[in-house]
């Protein structure tokens, strides 16, 4: 048996997911920073926390829980910085959201 490859056929569509960010809820992490960005974190946190949405899910689940729109806004933080400050508090956005997600993926992985 052999195989021919076609090289002028296009290449494969790309899929779509079915799947999106919905939320994620804001939750007690260690968020592991640079300590220039570290001086930031409060900020962030402050910030986030007045983004979120309260029982976004029900009051049955309840927390604060960040939408796509409220992390792209959060996201836009360092933008309202001075530009020698606004690096430093990009780190600390990208961190702050890294490490809530990770302790939400880790809360989903105890559950099931």
């Amino acid at each position: 048996m052999s195989a021919a490859i076609n090289q002028t056929a296009n290449p494969l569509p790309k899929v779509q997911s079915d799947l999106s960010f919905v939320a994620f809820a804001l939750s007690d992490c260690t968020v592991q920073v640079d300590r220039e960005a570290a001086r930031y974190l409060r900020a962030v946190h402050r910030t986030a926390l007045e983004l979120a949405v309260p029982n976004y899910f029900g009051a049955r689940i309840g927390g604060f829980w960040l939408l796509a729109e409220q992390v792209a806004r959060l996201r836009a933080l360092s933008e309202h910085y001075p530009a020698n400050q606004a690096q430093a508090v990009a780190r600390a956005v990208n961190a702050y959201l890294e490490a809530q997600l990770k302790n939400s993926i880790a809360g989903l992985s105890q559950v099931s």
